[in-house]
């Protein structure tokens, strides 16, 4: 089982991964620049304590799974150790923790970062820092316009407008016209309901309400009643972390989900946990999804299983995929160095966990297919999974080149 790698015309096989070692052996034609010895680190400054903590400790589990994997072949012959720091979901936390990472501990390759606010804080400073960031998770189609493009900075995962994007197109032929809206009052929430919005407009729908709650909110119970009160029956839900359980849990006190489709950009297990049985028939957008029938998933889910015990969400994968196109450019490039892997990375394909993710040249934003899913039980784990129930190409989903916009399409 393989992960493959183009970047042109040319492809090249590069990643060999196995559940005991999943170690990147480089090609024979790359030339090895470090002894066996020499670490390479990867900085995480993630979320460890705050209300994004359950997206860090994913973040912190897939890597330390990786790093078992990858044991002391590594990557170019180099094992590869990762160093935490705790954000808090703070922008000006992230910043000072980050730069920490590069001038006290001369980290030089930066992911794990888990809000789309920490992300834009910290890649104006990159070049500063001669600093690498890949984003794993942060979803805020901004960071990957030209208004905040920085060289830089590379964004793996599916972002907000992808994700909205996949389900617009679903739901275009759903005979409900009408649909209210409900995220996060920052800069990925309100990302990812401005996207829905443009999108089911495209498709003829209507968005009647826009509710924004509070970062941190725990009472959700005003929130709910004001969906039920509106008549709507299906509405669009952009929260994650500590948030989006807090939401889901009320949710099932009032019955909510009897009464309406709950619809989301990001289809979470640890949301599905929440819900328990109620989660059932909850549908959306999904950036990654463990049962995706492909070899490179499945090497990479029957290692989680057998190391935690637990379906991987969400955040799991799309950390796994974001370390997996990292060591493909640190492969293809035979060294770990800043500029080296920026140059290594654009028009970089790799196909991972999610299938063939290409790092276009023009915005450094990776092109992802398009994921839609149902909520069903399952006789095979003991709690209700996603289950996809259509693919989009990653021609479909990904916005045009340093936009979040689909013009034409």
């Amino acid at each position: 089982m393989t992960d493959s790698i183009k970047s042109g015309s040319t492809r090249r096989t590069i990643l060999k991964t196995g559940v005991a070692s999943a170690a990147m052996l480089a090609s024979p034609a790359i030339l090895r620049v470090a002894t066996a010895a020499t670490l390479i680190k990867i900085g995480i400054p993630t979320v460890i304590t705050g209300g994004y903590a359950v997206l860090g400790s994913q973040v912190m589990r897939t890597c330390k799974l990786v790093q078992k994997m990858t044991g002391s072949k590594g990557v170019l012959g180099q094992p590869i150790e990762f160093l935490y720091k705790d954000t808090q979901g703070n922008p000006a936390d992230c910043v000072r923790k980050t730069q920490e990472l590069v001038e006290r501990d001369n980290c030089h390759l930066i992911t794990g970062v888990v809000v789309s606010s920490e992300a834009r804080a910290i890649m104006p400073k990159l070049a500063e820092w001669k600093a690498f960031f890949i984003s794993h998770g942060c979803g805020d189609g901004a960071l990957t316009t030209k208004e905040f493009f920085v060289p830089n900075f590379f964004r793996a995962n599916t972002s907000a407008p992808m994700g909205a994007r996949a389900l617009a197109l679903y739901l275009k032929d759903s005979p409900e016209k009408n649909f209210i809206a409900l995220g996060s009052d920052y800069a990925w929430g309100r990302s990812s309901v401005a996207a829905f919005e443009d999108q089911i407009k495209a498709i003829g729908k209507n968005l009647t309400d826009k509710i924004y709650t509070p970062v941190g909110n725990k009472d959700f119970s005003t929130y709910i009643t004001k969906i039920m009160q509106s008549g709507v029956k299906d509405c669009y839900i952009a929260l994650q972390g500590d948030e989006a359980r807090g939401f889901f849990s009320q949710a099932v006190q009032y019955e909510l989900p009897k009464r309406v489709q709950l619809l989301t950009e990001i289809v979470a297990q640890d949301n599905i946990r929440s819900l328990g049985k109620d989660a059932i028939g909850l549908a959306g957008s999904a950036r990654y999804v463990f049962t995706y029938d492909i070899p490179q998933n499945k090497v990479f889910t029957e290692a989680f299983l057998a190391e935690y015990k637990e379906i991987p969400d969400w955040t799991d994968g799309e950390m796994y995929q974001a370390l997996m196109i990292l060591f493909a450019a640190m492969e293809k490039a035979g060294s770990p160095e800043t500029d080296k892997v920026v140059k290594a990375m654009e028009d970089l394909e790799v196909t991972s966990v999610k299938g063939p993710v290409l790092m276009r040249k023009c915005d450094h934003q990776g092109e992802n297919q398009g994921f839609v899913v149902k909520v069903a039980a399952s006789s095979k784990y003991p709690e209700p999974v996603a289950e996809i129930v259509k693919i989009y190409s990653r021609e479909q989903i990904t916005p045009d080149c340093l936009s979040t916009g689909y013009k034409g399409r």
